[in-house]
C-alpha cells in the first residue's frame, strides 16, 4: 500500500498495462518511425537552480493562467527532499534586445499590444532594466518539472511548458528525466495530479503505465475541476524498467538524443543514435 494508493488499486496494474495501455516494442517502433520528427529536439535536460526562479516562475504562470499557486518555486529549489529540472538551451541571438525582462516575460505579455502594455516594456527596456536589471538563467529555459520525495514515493508536483515549445517532445522528455530521478532516488513508484479534462497529459502518462487511482475533489483553484490521481506500477521492478527503456528508445529516435541529468548524449540506449555535435 502507498500513500497515494490507499485501496492498493494498484495490485492489477501490470495486468491492465499488458492489456495494452503500453504499446508492444514491435508496434511502437513502427509507429515512431511513421510519425518520426523532422525537427530534431535541441533542448537538454539539467538541475534548476535558484538563478531560475524568475523564468520558472514566468513559466508557472504562462501554463497555468488563473492559477493560485499551489507551488512555491523559490523556496522548493532549495528544499532537501525536492528536485526541479529544467528544459534549456542556448540563448539564440536576438533574444536579449528588448532586455531580460522581455526574454523573461510570458507569450501573452510579449504578444499584448496595448498601449499601456508597449509603455510598460518601454520603462523596463529603458529604465527599469539598467537600474534593477534581472539576472538571466545561463540558457534558455523551454519548461520544468518539480519532484517532492515523500517516504517510498516521487511526487511530480509541477510539469510546466512555454507555449511556444509545445508539441516537440519536451514535456514527455521532462516525464522521463523525472522518472529517471525518482529510480536514482530508490522511490518505487511516481504519482501526480492531472486535470480531469486534460486528455493529451493523460494519455501520455498512461504511456509511461500511470495508472488512475482516486480524485482530488475541486483541486484547481481557477476552475474548481477535479483532479485525477495517478500512480505508476513499482518503478524499480524488472518488467517497469524493460518498458521504460523502449519508450525512452523511441523518444529519441523521433526526437533525437540530448543529455539529461545523470545521463549524457554517449549513453544513449540504441548505438544508432549520434550526437549532433
Amino acid at each position: 500500500m502507498t500513500l497515494s494508493d490507499p485501496n492498493d488499486i494498484l495490485a492489477d496494474a501490470f495486468a491492465d498495462l499488458d492489456a495494452g495501455n503500453l504499446s508492444s516494442n514491435t508496434q511502437a517502433k513502427s509507429s515512431s518511425q511513421e510519425s518520426k520528427s523532422e525537427s530534431r529536439n535541441e533542448f537538454s535536460v539539467r538541475r534548476a537552480s535558484l538563478g531560475d526562479s524568475m523564468m520558472l516562475e514566468s513559466i508557472d504562470r504562462e501554463a497555468f493562467p488563473g492559477m493560485t499557486p499551489v507551488t512555491h518555486i523559490e523556496r522548493d529549489l532549495t528544499r532537501q527532499n525536492g528536485l526541479y529540472l529544467a528544459a534549456v538551451r542556448d540563448w539564440q541571438p536576438g533574444e536579449h534586445e528588448l532586455g531580460p525582462r522581455f526574454a523573461i516575460a510570458t507569450q501573452s505579455e510579449k504578444e499584448d499590444d496595448s498601449f499601456s502594455a508597449k509603455v510598460k516594456r518601454n520603462v523596463y527596456r529603458y529604465l527599469l532594466d539598467y537600474v534593477i536589471r534581472p539576472k538571466l538563467p545561463p540558457d534558455y529555459i523551454a519548461g520544468f518539472v518539480g519532484l517532492w520525495f515523500v517516504l517510498d514515493e516521487a511526487h511530480v508536483v509541477i510539469i510546466g511548458l512555454r507555449e511556444i515549445d509545445r508539441r516537440k517532445g519536451i514535456g514527455e522528455q521532462l516525464l522521463i528525466s523525472a522518472i529517471e530521478q525518482s529510480v536514482e532516488n530508490d522511490s518505487r513508484v511516481v504519482t501526480l495530479e492531472v486535470r480531469e479534462s486534460n486528455e493529451p497529459a493523460i494519455k501520455l502518462y498512461r504511456k509511461y503505465g500511470f495508472q488512475e487511482v482516486g480524485f482530488r475533489r475541486r483541486y484547481y483553484s481557477d476552475s474548481g475541476e477535479n483532479a485525477v490521481i495517478m500512480t505508476t506500477p513499482p518503478i524499480q521492478s524488472d518488467d517497469y524498467q524493460e518498458r521504460f527503456s523502449e519508450l525512452v528508445e523511441l523518444h529519441a529516435d523521433r526526437w533525437g538524443w540530448v543529455s539529461r541529468l545523470g545521463y549524457s548524449r554517449t549513453e544513449s540506449p540504441d548505438p544508432t543514435i549520434e550526437s549532433d555535435d
